[in-house]
């Protein structure tokens, strides 16, 4: 259980492919171990506001938000050891979102487009290739609006009937069954 020390200090955001670890925050991210002593720690506090965190699928690194530039931007570092820094976005962003193999890293771009970069993930360090965008989100300023599917798709969150997205979202199951017919 997060103590209540720092409960306040906001909501999980990726748990490790090992499941042994929760990131979860509000403007600092904060790692809980799920086994052990469960004592939540640190993982990254600076000025800024940082948030969005998410674990890469090998769970060597983490993607996230800060603010610490004076716009949201992306960054990877190294986990469990902060190791590095590797800015990922050039133009603001939230909401990092990795793909299944780790070899690419999406987010929201300020003006609501999905954004794309390549990044190899090496023992030393991130290197990020060129970024891209891919294509409008069609709910605007929605926070964490899509998910990157592990076929190459997306699955995205539209208002129903162009309704504004304070909303209640709809949830289809079984949609997978519906694409045989």
């Amino acid at each position: 259980m997060i103590d209540a020390k720092t409960s306040d200090r906001g909501a999980p955001q990726s748990v490790s492919p090992d499941g042994k670890v929760l990131l979860f925050g509000l403007g600092d991210i904060f790692a809980f171990p799920l086994t052990g002593e469960r004592e939540p720690t640190p993982y990254l506090q600076t000025p800024g506001a940082e948030d969005d965190a998410a674990f890469s699928p090998d769970g060597r690194w983490v993607a996230y938000r800060s603010e610490e530039s004076g716009r949201p931007e992306i960054y990877v570092q190294g986990f469990p050891e902060r190791r590095g820094e590797w800015l990922v976005s050039s133009a603001g962003g939230r909401s990092p979102r990795w793909r299944s193999d780790g070899q690419e890293l999406y987010w929201v771009g300020l003006d609501d487009t999905s954004m794309a970069a390549s990044v190899q993930l090496q023992t030393d360090g991130v290197r990020v290739g060129r970024t891209e965008p891919l294509f409008r989100l069609p709910a605007p300023g929605l926070v964490a609006a899509f998910q990157p599917s592990c076929d190459g798709r997306f699955l995205a969150r539209e208002p129903e009937g162009g309704q504004p997205p304070d909303r209640p979202m709809v949830v289809i199951q079984n949609w997978a069954a519906g694409l045989a017919k």
